[in-house]
């Protein structure tokens, strides 16, 4: 049975937030009773206000002004509003964004490739830091996958593929590939067909020693012993074409 929607903010709640968070303690009755209406009158229910105050403190300090302009701003990206105060709910410190330009042409921009506001919800439900990583680093990562990968937006948008450093996503992907445990889709196939690949969430969401032991089948000193070396084979090729840049470079 689900548990009941507390409404209204007591003092109980105050403090089992305290206990939890023990910086909000300098905080005053009137002002979580100031920020806790705030809130609720925008659609957040009052156990949605305790997750997010405990998780982003900070929330307190701010005006009323201050936090509905938060919310507005993330109001725009057009997730609609359960889905909204999921995401602020699970990450407060989305609150932070005060940059509503740069927010709104980082939704465009993801948007622009997984083709839905929902898509890039699920994004930033399994990627917060999507929205602190430049377009260049998202667009790299974003070109492997789908590109290289041929990884379905769907099956992307259920990972948190996109918060792994491209170099790793990559020698993680080429590990694979070269235990015979990665094949790439064909281009025209039925993305309903089944795989042997692993998901990508089983490939990406793990620590180094779970993708070595449990999708790889090796150790994880193997596995550290492949990235060093191919991290020397990837500086070996870019070196040997920096060099034949250059040789053409004299001849022309």
């Amino acid at each position: 049975m689900a548990s009941p929607k507390i409404l209204q903010l007591e003092q109980i709640h105050i403090d089992e937030a305290i206990k939890i968070e023990p910086t909000l303690s300098i905080f005053t009755p009137e002002i979580w009773r100031r920020a806790h209406e705030t809130f609720q009158n925008h659609g957040l229910e009052t156990g949605n206000f305790l997750r997010i105050v405990t998780g982003n403190p900070a929330v307190l300090k701010r005006t009323p002004d201050t936090i509905i302009n938060s919310l507005e701003i993330w109001r725009a990206c057009q997730f609609g509003e359960n889905l909204l105060h999921l995401l602020l709910t699970k990450y407060p410190e989305l609150l932070d964004i005060s940059d509503s330009h740069q927010l709104l042409s980082h939704i465009g921009f993801l948007k622009s490739r997984v083709s839905t506001s929902k898509n890039v919800w699920k994004l930033l439900m399994n990627s917060p830091d999507l929205i602190a990583q430049s377009e260049e680093s998202v667009e790299e990562k974003l070109n492997f996958l789908i590109d290289v990968m041929r990884i379905e937006v769907p099956e992307l948008a259920k990972s948190a593929a996109l918060s792994l450093p491209f170099d790793e996503l990559r020698c993680r992907h080429e590990f694979l590939v070269r235990l015979g445990l990665f094949k790439p889709r064909p281009l025209k196939a039925d993305p309903n067909e089944p795989t042997t690949n692993h998901k990508l969430y089983q490939i990406t969401d793990t620590s180094e020693k779970s993708f070595a032991t449990k999708i790889c089948h090796v150790t994880l000193p193997e596995y550290e012993a492949f990235k060093e070396l191919y991290a020397r084979e990837l500086e070996r090729k870019s070196r040997k074409s920096r060099e034949e840049e250059d040789l053409s470079d004299e001849d022309d």
